[in-house]
C-alpha cells in the first residue's frame, strides 16, 4: 500500500482495477492505496476563475438537484458526451475539480 498525500485545492482521480470505475479523491488528505487502485493523473491543481473570467469544459459531468456530480449505480460518473460547458466565476466562485472524463478546453480567460 501507498499513502499519497494530496495538498489543498488539488485532486486525484484513482483507477479501481476491479471495477474498471475511476474515481476522484480532493485534497487536502492522505490517500491510502490499495493494490487494485492505479492513480491515473497525478496531483492536479484545482480549476481557480478569478473575477470576470471563464473556462470552458468539454464532456461536463451531470449536477443533480443538490448540487453534487451524478453517478450510475455502479458509482461511475454521468458525462454529458460531446457537448461543452461555459463556467463563469460567479457560477464557480470556488475552485473546482475535473472530473474523470471532463476536460479543460479553454483556460480561465477574460
Amino acid at each position: 500500500m501507498d499513502v499519497i498525500r494530496i495538498p489543498p485545492h488539488n485532486y486525484i482521480h484513482v483507477l479501481d482495477q476491479n471495477t474498471n470505475i475511476t474515481s476522484l479523491v480532493a485534497g487536502p488528505a492522505s490517500f491510502m492505496l490499495m493494490e487494485n487502485q492505479k492513480v491515473v493523473l497525478q496531483p492536479a491543481k484545482m480549476v481557480c476563475i478569478p473575477p470576470r473570467h471563464y473556462c470552458t469544459i468539454e464532456n461536463p459531468v451531470i449536477i443533480d438537484k443538490n448540487g453534487k456530480a451524478s453517478t450510475d449505480q455502479h458509482g461511475q460518473y454521468k458525462l454529458r458526451h460531446g457537448e461543452m460547458e461555459v463556467r463563469t466565476s460567479e457560477t464557480h466562485d470556488k475552485p473546482f475539480p475535473l472530473y474523470p472524463g471532463e476536460l479543460l478546453a479553454s483556460a480561465p480567460q477574460p
